[in-house]
C-alpha cells in the first residue's frame, strides 16, 4: 500500500514530534505523524507525568508524617501503594486522551507503526499486519530515547529494574539499590525513601548530579543524608548474585568492598537515542558514536531533506526542550529562521526541589566572566515560614551590566520559580525588571526578589 505524498513526514508522537505537526499543519503543509507507540512520547507515559504523580504523592506524606503531634494528630498513618501507581496511571491516560484528541482534531494524518527508511524521499511503515509506503519531501526524526543500562545488570523488571518497568512496581521495597546518580535515580530514591525504603544510592563518578552548581550540591546531599538516604560516590558494582528472597551486591567504593543485601535494583545510567534500525546509515545520515544525530543550527542533518529535534540530537533530553524544538523547526525548515540558542532549566523534582537554568559557578569561573553573586535562603522568607519549610536557597550570579549568568533554586516551589528567572534571561533583561516588579507577599517568589536586591547592595529592611 502507497501514501499519498506529503510534505513533510515527522517520525516519532512525543513532545517534539506532535508539537512539530500541530505548527506544520498550521502553516497549512500536508503532515504525517508516525509513532510505533502512543502519542506523547516518555514523557508523557514512561517518564514526567507518571513520575511527578508519584513523587506527588509521597511529597503528600511525608508533609502529613511530619506534622503528626504538631498540627495534626492521627493513630495509624499509613498508605496504599497500590492505589499510588494506579493513580500515576490514570493520570497518563487522562492525558494521553487529550493529546490524541488534540491531533485527531487537526488536519493531521496519523499512522500508528514502526518507521524505516527505504531512501531518503521513502519511508516503510510496518502497521499491524502490512506495510505502508510513505513519499514525502523532508522528514522529521523525533523517535525520542530509552533507558541505557549495561550489558552486566540488565533488567528483568521483576527483581532488576529499569526507568520505564518501575512505574509499574508491584510493592514497595523494603530496601532498593540505585545505580546512576542522575535525575532519574536522585526522584526514585526521593519516593522510595518517602514510603520507607531503606535506599541506597551507587554513583561510579565522583559526584552524584555531577552537573549541578556546587552549592546547591552541597545542600541537596545534607537534606537526602537526613532523610536516610545512603549515597556512595566514586562506585562500581562488582557482582550481583540472585538469591531467592533478596539481591547481593558486591559495591567497590573507593578500595572498599561492600557487601549488601537489597529487595530490588533500579538501574538508572542514562538514556540513549531511539535511532537504531530506522535505517539511518542506510540514506547516509550522520551519527555520532553513541548514535545521536548530528544537526545544525537548523536542526538539518548532512542528508538534506532530514532533519532531528529533541532526544535524539543530544544535549539536554527534557521534554520541554523537545517542545521547543518542535515549535522552531517548521519555521527554520520553510522561512529560512534560524533561532537563537535558547535558555533551558533542569529541574528535578524530589524535595527539596532543584531547578537551574544558565551556568554553574564553576562554569562561570572557568570562564573568565567578571561576575557578582547572591544567595538568600528561605528561612528568612515569610511563605516559608509559614509553611514550616525553610530549607533551601535562591542562588543568582550577574555579569557587570546586571545580566543573570546563572541562577538556581534549591528548595521548596523551586521548579515553579525558576521561570521568572527564564524569562528574564531569555529576553536579555536585568535584574532591575526583577527589582520593579512587586512580588505579593508572602510567597516564596519573593526570595527571588531579595536575592535580586542584594545583588545591588539593598535589603528591603536593612
Amino acid at each position: 500500500m502507497e501514501k499519498n505524498d506529503f510534505d513533510i513526514t515527522i517520525l516519532g508522537g512525543g513532545p517534539g514530534g506532535y508539537t512539530a505537526a500541530i505548527e506544520a499543519e498550521r502553516m497549512g503543509l500536508k503532515v504525517l505523524l508516525v509513532d510505533n507507540n502512543k502519542i506523547g512520547g516518555t514523557c508523557l507515559h514512561n517518564g514526567c507525568i507518571p513520575t511527578k504523580s508519584l513523587l506527588k504523592s509521597a511529597e503528600l506524606y511525608c508533609e502529613i508524617k511530619n506534622s503528626l503531634n504538631k498540627s495534626i494528630t492521627s493513630e495509624d498513618l499509613n498508605f496504599d501503594f497500590d492505589t499510588i501507581i494506579e493513580n500515576s496511571k490514570k493520570n497518563v491516560k487522562r492525558l494521553s486522551s487529550g493529546v490524541e484528541h488534540l491531533i485527531s482534531s487537526k488536519e493531521i494524518e496519523y499512522v500508528n507503526g514502526f518507521g524505516f527508511f527505504k531512501d531518503k524521499h521513502t519511508l516503510i511503515v510496518s502497521e499491524k499486519n502490512s506495510k505502508i509506503e510513505i513519499k514525502s519531501d523532508k522528514f522529521i526524526i523525533a523517535t525520542g530515547s530509552k533507558p541505557y543500562h549495561p550489558s552486566e545488570f540488565k533488567p528483568d523488571n521483576i527483581n532488576i529494574y529499569d526507568s520505564d518497568g518501575i512505574l509499574s512496581i508491584k510493592k514497595c521495597p523494603e530496601s532498593i539499590l540505585i545505580i546512576g546518580g542522575g535525575y532519574i535515580g536522585i526522584e526514585f530514591a526521593y519516593f522510595f525513601n518517602s514510603y520507607g525504603s531503606k535506599v541506597t544510592i551507587v554513583e561510579n563518578q565522583k559526584s552524584i548530579l555531577g552537573n549541578l552548581d556546587s552549592d546547591l550540591l552541597v545542600d541537596f546531599k545534607k537534606n537526602f543524608k537526613r532523610q536516610g538516604i545512603k549515597i556512595l560516590e566514586n562506585a562500581n558494582i562488582k557482582e550481583i548474585y540472585e538469591n531467592d528472597s533478596n539481591l547481593r551486591v558486591e559495591i567497590k567504593c573507593d578500595e572498599d568492598i561492600i557487601d549488601s543485601n537489597f529487595e530490588n535494583i533500579l538501574v538508572a545510567t542514562g538514556r540513549l537515542p531511539n535511532t537504531k534500525d530506522i535505517n539511518l546509515e542506510k540514506i547516509g545520515v550522520i551519527l555520532d558514536d553513541r548514535g545521536f544525530i548530528k544537526i545544525n543550527e537548523k536542526y538539518q542533518s548532512n542528508v538534506d531533506n532530514i532533519y532531528a529535534i529533541g532526544d535524539v540530537t543530544g544535549g539536554k533530553m527534557l521534554a520541554h526542550r523537545a517542545s521547543d524544538d518542535g515549535m522552531k523547526i517548521i519555521n527554520s525548515i520553510y522561512k529560512n529562521e534560524i533561532f537563537s540558542i535558547s535558555h533551558i532549566p533542569s529541574c528535578i523534582y524530589c524535595q527539596p526541589e532543584i531547578a537551574s537554568v544558565g551556568l554553574t559557578e564553576e562554569e562561570i569561573m572557568s570562564s573568565g566572566i567578571e561576575y557578582n553573586k547572591s544567595i538568600s535562603n528561605f528561612k528568612g522568607n515569610g511563605k516559608s515560614i509559614a509553611q514550616g519549610e525553610v530549607r533551601g536557597f535562591c542562588k543568582i550570579m550577574i555579569d557587570k551590566n546586571l545580566q543573570i549568568l546563572g541562577a538556581h533554586i534549591i528548595g521548596k516551589g523551586a521548579t515553579e520559580m525558576i521561570s521568572e528567572l527564564n524569562l528574564v534571561m531569555s529576553n536579555n533583561l536585568t535584574i532591575n525588571e526583577i527589582i520593579k516588579t512587586i512580588h505579593p507577599h508572602p510567597t516564596l517568589s519573593e526570595i527571588i526578589f531579595e536575592c535580586c536586591l542584594n545583588l545591588i547592595g539593598r535589603t528591603r529592611h536593612g
